[in-house]
């Protein structure tokens, strides 16, 4: 029998999303998702939306991707990624179209964020999560360690 994802929405009470960067660092945020997913028995799906048309702005950033879907899928989580100027709605759509209960970010780094003007990306974001009502899990930078 074939069944629609709305089907399988009555089978699946808890949804978890972890937004992730072409960087090593999101391992931990897909760790982070993945145990959470574990303890709710919840669906997991691991989220790169990339700004823009194209994540071949950097010669490394395909192979990171891939290594990081790799390791997402790893964990059991189902993979996507999408290409849009307007990252706050991509996330909001995908956040509705999979009926998404929980939302695992990144603390951002707030400095680096004001020197390249995209505070108000962030904002947007996490405005939209309170507006649909999803629970947002941060999680917080590494301390820097001084050797």
């Amino acid at each position: 029998m074939v069944r629609d994802y709305d089907e399988t929405a009555a089978i699946v009470s808890e949804r978890v999303v972890v937004c992730i960067t072409a960087q090593h660092n999101s391992e931990r945020l897909i760790d982070e998702a993945a145990a959470l997913a574990d303890r709710l028995d919840a669906e997991l799906h691991i989220l790169h939306v990339n700004k823009g048309e194209s994540i071949f702005n950097t010669a490394d950033k395909p192979a990171l991707l891939d290594m990081l879907f790799e390791y997402g899928s790893e964990k059991g989580g189902m993979v996507h990624m999408l290409c849009c100027d307007d990252v706050a709605k991509a996330i909001g759509d995908f956040i509705e179209e999979y009926n998404i209960t929980k939302i695992v970010l990144g603390e951002p780094p707030l400095k680096s964020l004001r020197d390249k003007g995209m505070e108000s990306e962030f904002d947007r974001i996490f405005d939209m999560i309170k507006k649909k009502n999803i629970e947002l899990i941060m999680v917080n930078r590494p301390e820097k360690v001084n050797v």
